[in-house]
């Protein structure tokens, strides 16, 4: 019943994206420039999509390949093993492939509807806000519900598969209905796949858009010419980078932490059913994550469609208040299911998935103070470029920095208060299962949160058309373009805020699961050992595996960086050449940029990549050949001290970087708007020279972009990624 309930809801969500497409699709296009720059846009996205899902699929290729490879190299089945090492091979390879698949059918998805829908809302600007809102709120909405859905059916496909080969819808069910608690062990190759190519298609495509911004930036400053002005030899590049960066790259990671915390879920409900005698339904708990997602997806559909507001109301009031209507009804949703199917203390749960619901809200909030142009941060941040970049520069990095407060204590009360409830269930590891109640709760509204965070793109994307084509005799256009985009810009820190969240809980769900099966397979002479779950920090090793983790997390960083900043000066260079050789006649080439942009970011992502791979892997099977003498755990409590530490440091960095990003944004948008003197000084005489206050935040906007539209990301992606490697990979070093 509860596998037909998520095919039934996930068949409906993509039902409701395909009557979105047709709402938006069929909206006014405007002008023939209008939809000459739109094309443009559209192919120079889509053949880097395209040329990025070759070079994605041959480097998970190869993993894929070493999955089955090391599993079918085993070929034993242990004590405490129902499934041969062979078996569990074919599985994780087969569900490796399809979240590679589903990772960049999300790429493709997003980027396709991203560049239609910039269109339309660009078309839409020239009527009023409300329509570009709309158009742009419902075009991210159709990738959004589509991902989601398609997200959920490959979970559950997945599992149902498992159990039909198992028998599970035979004449005797019984030995399917023992293997259930297993069922995720064989399958989490699904998130797997999704995150490592999420992974990949976040480092190249965040690579391109960032490196494509700064070149045109850099570009349009020497020159005197707006970053969007067509004639700039890189502002084709920057739009598609919007969309293949900040859209489609963000859309693959959205997939893949679906995935992620959907299977972390079921680890948890696994060792509630485990552990427990009296929960006599091991599918009912374990697809529990599953069915509160279904029931996120119909709330986040009406959520999408009451966004709607006009020229006087706050944008960012639309969007929130689409938040509160998804909210309610999935707490409605939830509700009934945990009454279904959690059992007496279902309340508790229900408590649980309430918190994280309501932190979800709180986030909100505090983004807004931090990034948005009415309150102080922002304001301030503003006031200080009055003083240079370097001021611009350090107080937004003391921004980032005070962000991180209020957002770990209400992602600490949410995670304790969720436990505490779980515990008072008086089940065993009813604790941990509060934890994925709460995530269930917090992530129910992810299809609204990704609509939201793709509204972004879409706007800037629909700026950039109105600036290269009718922004000089129609600047009101621009100026409502403008408007929006900073709204996006602060619901893009949420949703970054949101994912570090999602990603801090995906962790707790998925140490536990490995230090538990770590324990399973501990000679049966070491019973003590086997019965405790801690992580000992008496040894060196231990020490320096946590260290290593802290690296890990700043050698990625460094490398993000590295990437966007060469490509940008190859970016500046071409567009400089190009500029020289105008006055002879030469045309602009934006397909020289847009090439050159895009075998770097392919080129760079694969040896990062690489090293994520290897790095816990090689740790804990370098362990294991140190045999030491009384202590077998050795190798799995190094590399969960590793996945400790990264996930630590991976989700506090990325707060800041994502805030102080979005500070430095929006305080050069508030300053064009004639705040501080606007962007440009007017002399007596009516010469127009730059503000030095406008391009002090210039400053701080290019370094947040690398910040918040690269490295956090990745960030992200990162801490979701080593868990699952170190439970795929567990039997090669415990």
């Amino acid at each position: 019943m509860e596998l037909i309930l998520v095919f039934a809801i996930a068949s409906l969500a993509l039902i409701f994206a395909a009557y979105v497409a047709r709402l938006v699709l069929h909206a006014p296009e405007g002008e023939p420039d209008i939809v000459r720059v739109a094309g443009q846009l559209r192919v120079a996205a889509e053949t880097f999509v395209r040329q990025q899902a070759t070079t994605v699929g041959a480097v998970a290729a190869v993993l894929g390949g070493a999955i089955f490879l090391s599993y079918g190299l085993l070929q034993k089945t242990g004590q405490n093993q129902p499934v041969s090492s062979l078996e569990t091979g074919v599985w994780l390879t087969a569900s490796f492939a399809l979240g590679v698949l589903g990772s960049l059918t999300a790429s493709f998805l997003t980027t396709r509807v991203g560049a239609r829908a910039a269109l339309h809302a660009a078309s839409g600007a020239k009527k009023s806000i409300d329509q570009a809102l709309q158009i742009s709120v419902r075009g991210a909405s159709i990738s959004a519900l589509s991902l989601g859905a398609l997200s959920l059916i490959g979970t559950a496909g997945l599992f149902a598969a498992v159990f039909a080969y198992r028998g599970g819808f035979g004449a005797d069910p019984a030995p399917a209905l023992r293997l259930v608690p297993q069922i995720p062990a064989l399958i989490m190759g699904f998130p797997l796949g999704a995150v490592f190519a999420g992974l990949l298609s976040t480092l190249s495509g965040g690579s391109f858009g960032t490196a494509a911004d700064i070149g045109s930036d850099l570009a349009g400053k020497e020159n005197g010419l707006a970053e969007d002005d067509a004639q700039n030899p890189a502002a084709l590049a920057d739009l598609a980078g919007d969309l293949v960066g900040g859209g489609a790259g963000r859309a693959a990671g959205l997939f893949a932490a679906s995935a992620t915390e959907n299977v972390a879920a079921m680890f948890a409900g696994a060792l509630l059913f485990r552990n427990n005698a009296s929960v006599v339904s091991a599918v009912g708990v374990m697809l529990f994550p599953l069915v509160a997602r279904a029931f996120g997806l119909l709330a986040s559909a009406f959520g999408v469609m009451v966004v709607r507001t006009d020229d006087r109301e706050d944008p960012l009031h639309a969007l929130a208040r689409g938040l509160y209507v998804t909210t309610v009804l999935h707490a409605v949703g939830l509700m009934g299911l945990s009454k279904w199917l959690l059992g007496p203390t279902w309340w508790l749960f229900f408590g649980a998935s309430m918190v994280g619901s309501i932190a979800t809200i709180v986030l909100l909030f505090v983004a807004q103070y931090f990034t948005e142009q009415r309150y102080g941060p922002v304001r301030e941040l503003a006031e200080m470029s009055r003083g240079g970049p370097t001021l611009t520069l350090l107080r937004g990095g003391a921004l980032g920095l005070d962000s991180m407060l209020p957002y770990v204590i209400v992602l600490s009360f949410a995670a304790v208060g969720a436990f505490e409830l779980g515990r008072r269930s008086g089940l065993a590891d009813g604790g941990l299962f509060g934890l994925a109640a709460c995530a269930a709760g917090m992530l129910g509204a992810s299809g609204y949160v990704l609509s939201a965070d793709g509204f972004g793109p879409i706007v800037d994307g629909a700026g950039g058309i109105v600036q290269m084509t009718v922004a000089r005799e129609r600047p009101d256009v621009r100026g409502r373009t403008l408007v929006l985009d900073a709204a996006g810009n602060t619901i893009k820190t949420w949703s970054k805020g949101f994912a570090a969240a999602g990603a801090a809980l995906t962790a707790l769900l998925l140490l536990p699961a490995f230090l538990d099966a770590a324990r399973a397979r501990v000679p049966t002479g070491e019973a003590t050992v086997r019965k405790v779950i801690a992580l000992r920090v008496d040894r060196a090793e231990v020490i320096v595996a946590a260290l290593a983790g802290v690296l890990l997390v700043a050698w990625i960083a460094a490398r993000c960086i590295g990437s966007a900043v060469r490509s940008a000066r190859r970016v500046a260079d071409e567009a400089r050449r190009q500029m020289r050789a105008r006055p002879s006649g030469a045309a602009t080439d934006h397909e020289a940029v847009i090439e050159m942009l895009a075998r770097a970011a392919l080129r760079q992502m694969i040896w990062p990549a690489v090293v994520i791979v290897a790095a816990p892997v090689t740790l804990g099977v370098a362990l294991r050949f140190a045999k030491v003498e009384g202590y077998s755990l050795l190798p799995s409590d190094a590399v969960a001290a590793f996945l400790l530490a990264a996930t630590t440091v991976g989700v506090l960095s990325s707060l800041l970087l994502a805030h102080a990003g979005g500070a430095w944004d929006n305080a050069k948008k508030y300053i064009a708007t004639g705040a501080h003197g606007g962007r440009y000084l007017v002399d007596e005489l009516g010469g127009r020279a730059e503000n030095p206050t406008y391009a002090a935040a210039i400053v701080g906007d290019t370094v947040g972009d690398v910040l918040k539209d690269v490295v956090c990301p990745v960030i992200h992606l990162l801490v979701q990624l080593l868990p699952l490697l170190a439970l795929i990979f567990l039997p090669f070093f415990a």
